[in-house]
């Protein structure tokens, strides 16, 4: 029996990117998806700034950038609704300036070193496999996992290949990305809830000449009324020839392609477009049909099995949320499973999953379903009255668990309960409060372009300190090492103290995800012995016990 550290279920966009953050600290995964190659369909059609983030804090920000068209940016792609794509276009709130769903205010560059990225998933995820074959991490396409079995130490999965040979593997974890209608939840017997469905999609990619329609105007996603509400048109690269096109189907009915032609023409306008639908995949109709809806699961791990993506969470796709949450929960879940598998860390630290994942996944499904039944003018939308500005959505949450010692529960909750999901607050406001992202400050430097704030973070805990923060600089360099964990210090100036929430002798620690998990805004005080402090806190972040303690 083969012994792996992490076992992946599902090589789409999660359980790629898991792959991606889990080798970026240096553990090795096998990746299986059933597949026989990454799906060449359309899915998710661009990448939110925060993302972003999380993949360059990777390296692979350069990659991602490569293959995008050049000169076109989200302010160039304005989301639109119209009766049909030849009518005249409504733009959707201040369009194309986050997510390509128009929900921003204009102002992420202010909170972010990145920018919304025109990418296709099909493309994202040939940059992912790429990159991974350079790393240690086996991706085993056409091949199924069946016959999990757990018990305290790992998971033992039979896996079949596809030459027809079968093999049984052992894991220390699995991480389950295998989707909204995969087999690994079910299996485990975990339930979901939330509103269920709201119509069944068919996607296809569409090579046609949509230039009648359009008439010069841009259009990065166009949301339509016909031939039903719920149909999607959006590009696919600079051509103005390739087309992503979804559009909701009646419960039961077929998806033949010419009845999707139809549709089409209805959708454009145009009823004598001529059209073809490319194929999804080698051997693979052009034609995918899945639920649209939202639910959550009610936990998020069982045992040492663990769920990410459309495993634990299916929302619509409007303003890009459920992949951006997916990938998200990769980028949490890899360095809390690395500190563990490493030794720095206690397993007790992936309970943290859970109580500062599925808050987010709750609150984002809600936020999606809201944006599809504005976009789409589903019955009982009330247009964008009641959406949450995506800034918020992507920077304003707040995490709290064990692994946020500085982080302040709501009144009268137990820090360690699971805890409804809360409004996202104004990032602009945050500056550092524990258990939110750190924040962007740039940083420039001599003769070369600014970089961020953002770019200490990805590998190790990261203590800042203000100019003459040198006690709390010592006590985390004492601390670290009576831990026996690394962990990097980093002295601010007065300009980017301050954006922290810092004073002169002030003090914050940052995870490997970027997120604040303790601060103190000045020197210790009087009585206070930073050593300990600092050790305690680390200890605490770490899911570990005292130093000193049994």
């Amino acid at each position: 029996m083969r012994q792996v550290p992490v076992l992946v279920v599902g090589g789409s966009l999660t359980g790629l990117s898991a792959a991606l953050f889990l080798t970026a600290h240096g553990v090795p995964v096998t990746v299986v998806e059933r597949r026989p190659a990454v799906l060449a369909h359309p899915r998710l059609r661009g990448l939110l700034p925060r993302t972003m983030e999380l993949y360059r804090q990777a390296g692979l920000e350069p990659d991602i950038l490569a293959v995008c068209p050049p000169g076109v940016s989200a302010g160039h792609l304005p989301s639109v609704h119209a009766p049909t794509l030849a009518d005249e276009h409504e733009l959707l709130g201040d369009a194309g300036k986050a997510g390509g769903d128009g929900d921003a205010d204009g102002t992420e560059e202010a909170l972010s070193p990145c920018a919304f990225v025109p990418i296709g998933q099909h493309e994202l995820e040939g940059v992912l496999v790429e990159r991974l074959r350079e790393r240690d991490c086996e991706l085993c396409f056409g091949t199924e996992a069946s016959g999990l079995v757990q018990d305290e130490d790992g998971v033992t999965v039979l896996l079949h290949r596809p030459d027809g040979t079968a093999e049984t593997v052992r894991a220390r974890w699995l991480v389950a990305a295998d989707g909204a209608s995969g087999a690994v939840r079910r299996r485990l017997g975990i339930a979901v809830h939330g509103p269920g469905t709201l119509f069944r999609m068919a996607t296809t990619h569409v090579e046609a000449d949509l230039a009648p329609a359009l008439r010069g105007r841009p259009v990065g996603m166009a949301y339509l009324d016909r031939p039903a509400p719920g149909t999607t048109l959006g590009p696919l690269d600079a051509s103005g020839r390739h087309w992503f096109f979804a559009t909701a189907l009646p419960p039961d009915a077929p998806v033949a392609e010419e009845d999707l032609l139809d549709r089409l023409r209805a959708a454009t306008g145009l009823p004598d477009l001529r059209a073809r639908l490319r194929p999804q995949g080698p051997d693979l109709p052009p034609v995918m049909a899945f639920p649209v809806g939202a639910r959550v699961a009610e936990r998020f791990a069982e045992g040492r099995v663990i769920l990410a993506g459309d495993a634990a969470h299916l929302m619509p796709p409007t303003g890009s949320l459920g992949g951006h949450t997916g990938v998200e929960d990769a980028h949490n879940l890899a360095w809390k499973l690395a500190a563990v598998l490493h030794g720095s860390a206690d397993p007790a630290l992936l309970g943290t999953y859970d109580a500062e994942r599925r808050p987010v996944a709750e609150r984002n499904a809600r936020e999606a379903q809201l944006r599809a039944r504005a976009r789409w003018r589903l019955p009982g939308h009330d247009g964008d009255a009641r959406l949450t500005d995506m800034d918020r959505l992507l920077y304003g949450g707040v995490y709290h668990s064990s692994a946020v010692p500085g982080a302040s529960p709501p009144p009268g909750t137990d820090p360690l309960d699971q805890l409804p999901a809360p409004d996202p607050l104004d990032p602009r406001t945050l500056g550092g409060l524990p258990g939110t992202r750190a924040p962007h400050v740039p940083v420039s430097q001599d003769g070369a372009a600014p970089v961020s704030t953002l770019d200490l973070y990805g590998t190790h805990l990261v203590v800042l300190v203000g100019p003459d923060g040198d006690t709390w600089a010592s006590a985390a360099d004492r601390a670290a090492k009576a831990l026996g964990v690394p962990v990097e210090v980093y002295h601010l100036d007065t300009d980017l103290s301050a954006p922290h929430g810092l004073g002169a002798r002030g003090a914050l620690l940052v995870r490997p995800d970027g997120y604040v998990a303790w601060r103190a805004a000045d020197g210790p005080a009087p009585a206070e012995d930073a050593d300990a402090v600092l050790a305690a806190v680390l200890a605490a972040v770490l899911g570990r016990p005292p130093v000193g303690s049994s």
